[in-house]
């Protein structure tokens, strides 16, 4: 889990990760090789996930789906749509998977619309599994909703999640803090009073704004 403000380094991070951007000195390794030693079909396979600036197509969800595995047949699509939390409401839409969702996802609530990027990321299955904000703009309980989906959805996988909201992060294996592009002390999630710096801070804030009774 990798948590900061906004501005802090996260997506700029995740950039490098996905080879947008490289970084300026030193080098990235996943395994015991440089990414930049990877051609670009290697690297999708081995490094991808759920961005921000994820787009849904004027298409059909298996369609929009389909992008992350051509080919995928119904089962596989119906376990990544079941992992993100979205099957039940596929099941109840008259045309299911062949609904179209207009363009980006306009016909589509806003958590609607991250679940159906997150089943597409997991769809792909990468050795990493990149998560951008996967809660970005929605509210509280949808967020914690979501969140408690993509940590079961992702128990058994490498997967680096990106968030500026401490909501639903106790299942985490370990939470890397950044504050301006640096990392900063951090720890087991089970163990917030250990975690110095933003992670903190926020979850002090979270508690203190939280309704009582």
């Amino acid at each position: 889990m990798l948590v900061g403000a906004s501005g802090a380094g996260k997506s700029t991070l995740l950039a490098v990760l996905l080879r947008f951007v490289d970084p300026e000195a030193g080098r990235v390794v996943v395994g015991d090789r440089d990414l930049r030693d990877l051609t670009d079909a290697e690297l999708r396979r081995t490094v991808s996930g759920m961005t921000q600036d994820d787009h849904l197509f004027h298409a059909s969800l298996r369609d929009n789906l389909t992008l992350a595995r051509p080919g995928a047949d119904e089962a596989e699509l119906r376990a990544a749509c079941g992992e993100a939390g979205l099957l039940d409401w596929i099941d109840g839409l008259p045309a299911g998977l062949d609904t179209v969702v207009g363009e980006d996802g306009a016909r589509l609530s806003g958590g609607q619309r991250r679940r159906v990027s997150l089943a597409r990321a997991l769809l792909a299955d990468p050795p990493v599994l990149l998560l951008d904000e996967p809660t970005e703009g929605l509210d509280p309980d949808m967020a914690e909703a979501l969140m408690t989906d993509v940590l079961a959805a992702t128990r058994n996988r490498t997967t680096l999640l990106v968030t500026h909201r401490p909501v639903g992060l106790d299942p985490s294996d370990r939470i890397v803090v950044l504050e301006n592009g640096r990392v900063v002390p951090s720890g087991a999630s089970a163990e917030p009073d250990g975690v110095p710096g933003i992670y903190r801070e926020s979850l002090e804030s979270t508690e203190r704004s939280a309704p009582v009774g």
